[in-house]
């Protein structure tokens, strides 16, 4: 993945590495943290194949050899044949999937990438302690978790400041919140400041404004017109009216409309 940004969530910096995405063909759901015992046999074969020079297997199933520890501690996870480590050369064509991993990309790594680099800091310094396996997984992360929702939830998280990854961990809507309603929250936090996101009930509170809007905006025609949401807004907006109206094009005024319905905000007007 290219972010135009040296501190990557795939390679952070303080020990430790996601994984999440690799190798690129997994089942829905599929979390790296459930398979521990038996991944980490595969990654030091894949690490002892390298070092050994060894070729790389062609990827089979949802296992890739290209996949490997990249420490001798076995606390760091990631693609042994990725061109960052090998100047510039890309050696990932063996395993038939070079395509595919170099477009490889996530929501939570783009919202990374969008951050100031203290913000970036901040969050890796949460995570001080985790290997690759807890780092790379939702369900043990709760950076993962809050980074899914975009850069201006994660930013506004650590303007609290925040009182350590645990805190993160004790958010019962940061669980509970589709990762697609994150532009929603953004404008709550933007009327209403970081502090809302230690408040109860959050999480049912976004449900009634997603009802609501849901409604305001009535059925979506039998078919889609306009331009992509995509190229008339940020990613994170895109992907809120798109998963709310079931619609990915709109017209700019209907756009416009949308974005003024009451509710977001007093009035009629929008926050």
């Amino acid at each position: 993945m290219t972010t135009g940004v040296s501190q990557t969530l795939c390679s952070p910096g303080g020990g430790l590495s996601c994984f999440a995405c690799c190798p690129p063909i997994r089942p829905a759901g599929y979390d790296h943290a459930d398979h521990r015992p038996s991944l980490r046999r595969l990654f030091s074969e894949a690490r002892q194949d390298h070092l050994a020079g060894r070729p790389v297997r062609p990827m089979q199933g949802f296992v890739c050899s290209g996949l490997g520890f990249l420490d001798a501690q076995g606390r760091q996870v990631g693609c042994l044949y990725h061109p960052a480590r090998h100047g510039g050369v890309d050696l990932r064509l063996a395993t038939g999937y070079q395509p595919k991993c170099a477009r490889e990309s996530c929501p939570q790594a783009r919202a990374f990438a969008l951050l100031p680099p203290p913000a970036r800091q901040a969050l890796v310094d949460l995570c001080a302690g985790l290997d690759a396996f807890a780092f790379s997984s939702p369900r043990h992360n709760p950076l993962m978790r809050l980074l899914a929702l975009g850069p201006e939830v994660a930013g506004a998280a650590l303007d609290l400041p925040l009182a350590g990854r645990g805190e993160l961990a004790s958010w019962p809507w940061l669980e509970e919140t589709p990762p697609a309603w994150g532009w929603l929250l953004g404008r709550l936090l933007g009327r209403e400041g970081p502090g809302l996101l230690r408040q109860p009930g959050l999480a049912a509170r976004l449900a009634q404004v997603a009802e609501a809007l849901a409604r305001q905006m009535g059925p979506a025609p039998p078919l889609a017109s306009g331009r992509p949401l995509a190229e008339m807004c940020d990613e994170w907006e895109a992907r809120f009216w798109r998963g709310l109206s079931g619609r990915s094009r709109a017209s700019q005024d209907g756009l416009e409309r949308w974005r003024g319905l009451p509710a977001l905000g007093d009035g009629g007007q929008a926050f």
